[in-house]
């Protein structure tokens, strides 16, 4: 019979090297003293070291597999070109309601690839630029965006997987100006009123006029009234325009 302090645990730990001194000369004395349990302590620091090595291979293993996984997956990240979505939305503060965007261009030009014009619609808003090598990741990326009735946009962005271009009206249809004359003397008429939807202004004494339509109010024609007491009221459709003015004459009664 082994002594009573000396148990399995202790036997254990012996094995594992996790005992006081003291605790390692009783085992010894111990083992000294008892053939059988020398031999199955060795038998038991055997199975011990195979644990371990069986336990060691496995991290190893999976070391080894986790690595060729990290290694094939940047291959193939390297080898899988890079497709960007670019997003063309209207920027809503600068949008005219009953003018919703009809057509554009947009031109791209990127990582070495020709300069390509793509054709934009209400329903084509989304382009795809395909073919960007991954370790461009990041490179330049020209766009520019053109279209009537909008502010052209010249930009460079990183190729990136996604981009997203706020296209704005340029106003173009948001003032309308001229002159108001006499047809028959073409003299400046003062004082006469201009009005446009619910905007009215009174014309100068150069009979000159000016008028500022905001976006939710813009279309690509306006009803455009000119009175004034003693001639015929003057009542036509007209394209406004920021670059030209409206010439218009009025006839006097008879």
């Amino acid at each position: 019979m082994k002594p009573k302090e000396i148990t399995d645990e202790l036997l254990a730990c012996y094995l594992e090297g996790k005992v006081t001194d003291e605790e390692k000369a009783a085992v010894e004395a111990y083992l000294s003293e008892h053939d059988d349990a020398v031999e199955a302590l060795m038998m038991a620091r055997y199975e011990l070291g195979f644990r371990h090595v069986k336990r060691r291979f496995y991290a190893i293993s999976v070391s080894v597999l986790l690595l060729i996984a990290c290694i094939a997956f940047l291959f193939w990240r390297m080898l899988t070109p890079l497709q960007m979505k670019v997003n063309v939305v209207e920027d809503m503060g600068y949008a005219i309601p009953a003018l919703p965007f009809e057509k554009g261009t947009l031109q791209c030009e990127y990582a070495g690839n020709a300069l390509q014009t793509i054709n934009l619609s209400d329903q084509v808003k989304t382009v795809f630029l395909n073919d960007i090598p991954y370790h461009k990741k990041g490179s330049q990326v020209h766009l520019v965006f053109e279209a009537q009735g909008y502010q052209t946009i010249d930009t460079v962005v990183k190729a990136q997987k996604s981009v997203e271009l706020r296209i704005k009206r340029n106003n173009e249809l948001g003032v309308i100006f001229g002159r108001i004359t006499d047809f028959e003397t073409g003299q400046p008429v003062a004082d006469a009123m201009v009005q446009v939807i619910d905007y009215q202004v009174f014309t100068d004494d150069l009979g000159q006029f000016r008028i500022v339509i905001p976006f939710e109010k813009q279309d690509k024609t306006q009803r455009v009234m000119v009175s004034k007491e003693g001639y015929q009221t003057w009542d036509e459709m007209y394209r406004p325009s920021a670059t030209e003015p409206w010439l218009i004459s009025l006839q006097k009664k008879y």
